[in-house]
């Protein structure tokens, strides 16, 4: 019985730090892209923000590169499914590609 509550616990762990990480990440792009950032937004949801709405997800991402960009905007997006089929279920990534003025 303790061998099970032992191996209940190390996966509510492992699975814990599988779900830890940042919930916004912001890249420079490669040189010749139409866009100069990659922005990768949190896909939680919080009080104001819904991550399936692409417009919240614009908005977001102008926010964090406000401080970088004088005049940024959105050139495209994109969703990234992290999910293998039978094995895990998982929310998608959501990445926000944004071009400076």
């Amino acid at each position: 019985m303790k061998s099970i509550a032992g191996l209940t616990l190390f996966f509510a762990i492992l699975a814990g730090c599988a779900e830890a990480g940042e919930p916004v990440r912001v890249e420079q792009a490669s040189a010749g892209k139409p866009y100069d950032f990659i922005v990768h937004v949190q896909n939680t949801y919080a009080i104001g923000y819904n991550p399936e709405v692409r417009e919240d997800r614009n908005r977001m991402a102008l926010r964090i590169l406000r401080g970088q960009c004088r005049s940024a905007w959105v050139v495209g997006d994109d969703k990234i499914d992290t999910e293998i089929f039978g094995i895990t279920t998982s929310r998608p990534d959501y990445v926000v590609l944004v071009k400076c003025a």
